[in-house]
């Protein structure tokens, strides 16, 4: 048997890194799709309570696929786009969450922006209840308090986005 040339070792390496980043990404996938149905079942609602939303500025339309969902940036997180639907009897409305995670050797980091990082073992519904009753909580915020923080010029205080329109859109609007 000859020995491998130094371009031959390039080429097998090439073949190695294609081979980690798709088994990356398909564990990003899979936390991705575990996330979204472990939030819908911690919130007890519709099956379809949970969308996938295509990463901003892609030009997607809504409501792709968890694949088409992810995006790895330069902040070496996997960024997640996700659209719930709240349906009530007098209004209803939708709202966008973006979760950044990361998988580090055997852990996963999960960021709710404007939040603290939260690490997990396994992406277990058990294991990321803590980020969906914080998630929980900041959308409650954002209905509860959003329009008393907005006029008193504190709405910055929000982890979700309030303003004039978004309020108008709450109301039925917009």
């Amino acid at each position: 048997m000859a020995p491998s040339t130094r371009y031959q070792d390039l080429t097998r390496s090439l073949e190695e890194a294609r081979k980690r980043y798709s088994d990356y990404r398909s564990d990003a996938v899979f936390f991705a799709a575990t996330f979204a149905r472990g939030l819908t079942d911690y919130l007890a609602g519709p099956r379809d309570l949970v969308a996938f939303e295509p990463p901003p500025g892609t030009g997607e339309a809504d409501g792709v696929d968890v694949e088409r969902a992810i995006h790895l940036d330069e902040d070496t997180y996997w960024h997640l786009g996700l659209k719930l639907r709240l349906v009530g009897e007098k209004a209803s409305d939708a709202v966008r969450i973006e979760v950044r995670f990361k998988k580090v050797e055997s852990r996963y980091l999960v960021n709710l922006f404007g939040h603290e990082d939260f690490e997990l073992t396994e992406p277990t519904p058990m294991a990321l209840e803590p980020v969906y009753v914080e998630l929980f909580a900041s959308i409650k915020r954002h209905y509860d308090d959003g329009l008393r923080l907005f006029l008193d010029q504190r709405g910055q205080n929000l982890h979700l986005p309030f303003s004039a329109r978004r309020q108008l859109e709450i109301a039925g609007k917009g």
